[in-house]
């Protein structure tokens, strides 16, 4: 937890990176069979039209 607020965190690697029409950018990423809860998360972030910011780092041990 950052500041009281929850952390969704996830080991992922980038599926697809699209420009669409209106010059925005959509980012897909691939999670691991076990990430359901994470991907549950986000779903309810969704559905409650939850603004995210989303912080990336390297995964040193290595996802692929």
């Amino acid at each position: 937890m950052t500041k009281n607020k929850p952390v969704i965190s996830f080991p992922a690697t980038v599926a697809s990176i699209k420009t669409l029409v209106d010059g925005g950018l959509r980012v897909t990423f691939d999670l691991p069979e076990d990430a359901i809860s994470q991907a549950a998360a986000l779903m309810a972030c969704k559905k409650d039209g939850i603004a995210l910011t989303v912080e990336v780092k390297a995964d040193t041990g290595g996802v692929a």
